[in-house]
């Protein structure tokens, strides 16, 4: 689902003007993902399963809305990227100890998926590892852009719908850290000058 998150944003266009016309600030949007997360916990914790499911959904449409809001408000700023990320790992922290604490997964799968998801939201931060259109570009290229917060949300409907919870969250754990894994590796590839270009700076500096 991750993959389509341009899709998915053209479609809440309608939703984030309306918002936007009321002046509704993008970073109170992004708090109300975690309001939504909480809830959802709670529902998971008093066996409301499938209202667990539409308020986790709520919360990532409202991680996917706040940035149209900012944009069409002119409050686009690297801040406002870190707040999301910053009310997201809230959010699945929220709904993963919800899931542990109704025995629906087992604690090290719903805590490898937490840790995972943590991992993935920390290789986003690409400043000054690569090009800032490159960053941005990542984020939505396959495979970088699986096991985001559509695609977590999506497992868990599944796991709820097909009574399989902690398959849906080994499934979460694996993908996630993988995924982190992976973009760790881009990272370092493309932050690590090739042998002709160390052997030209080495030799530029012997020059000078």
């Amino acid at each position: 689902m991750e993959t389509f998150r341009d899709a998915l944003g053209r479609l809440l266009v309608p939703t984030g003007r309306f918002l936007a016309a009321l002046g509704i600030h993008p970073h109170l949007l992004s708090l109300s993902g975690i309001a939504f997360g909480g809830a959802s916990a709670w529902a998971f914790m008093t066996g409301r399963l499938w209202l667990g499911v539409v308020l986790f959904t709520l919360s990532g449409l409202a991680d996917a809305v706040d940035g149209i809001v900012a944009r069409l408000q002119g409050q686009q700023s690297p801040f406002g990227s870190f707040m999301d990320n910053f009310c997201s790992a809230y959010t699945d922290s929220a709904v993963f100890m919800g899931l542990i604490l109704a025995n629906l997964c087992r604690p090290l799968w719903g805590l490898l998926a937490l840790l995972g998801t943590y991992a993935r939201l920390l290789t986003f931060r690409l400043d000054g590892l690569v090009p800032a259109e490159e960053g941005q570009a990542l984020k939505s290229r396959f495979p970088h852009a699986l096991a985001g917060k559509g695609d977590r949300i999506a497992l868990v409907g599944l796991g709820v719908l097909f009574g399989r919870i902690n398959t849906a969250m080994v499934v979460i754990a694996l993908a996630t850290n993988i995924i982190a894994v992976y973009r760790t590796w881009h990272l370092w590839k493309a932050a690590t000058p090739s042998p002709a270009a160390q052997t030209a700076a080495l030799i530029d500096g012997v020059v000078s």
